[in-house]
């Protein structure tokens, strides 16, 4: 059995920057999961619309949670890496 990213911890410093990868980590789970059931055969065109949709939103919340502040934190985290290695 796999565990999921909420059970096993990330080797980031930062608690807030850790929740923002663990979500982004689930939502990218999500896409995934909305891309699999788009390839299964004799989908409806209601199913599909539905697939869709919910497509939609994960893309507009990925694009939403990769913002300015996520990638600052992202460098901060690097930044403390090479800080921490000389």
């Amino acid at each position: 059995m796999q565990l999921s990213s909420r059970q096993r911890s990330l080797a980031i410093q930062d608690a807030t920057l850790s929740a923002l990868v663990r979500e982004l980590g689930d939502e990218c789970s999500r896409v995934l999961e909305l891309i699999h059931q788009l390839q299964l055969p004799g989908l409806n065109d209601g199913q599909k619309a539905e697939i869709l949709a919910e497509l939609t939103a994960s893309a507009i919340h990925l694009q939403s949670h990769c913002d300015q502040d996520f990638q600052d934190s992202l460098a901060d985290e690097l930044e403390q890496l090479s800080d921490d290695e000389g």
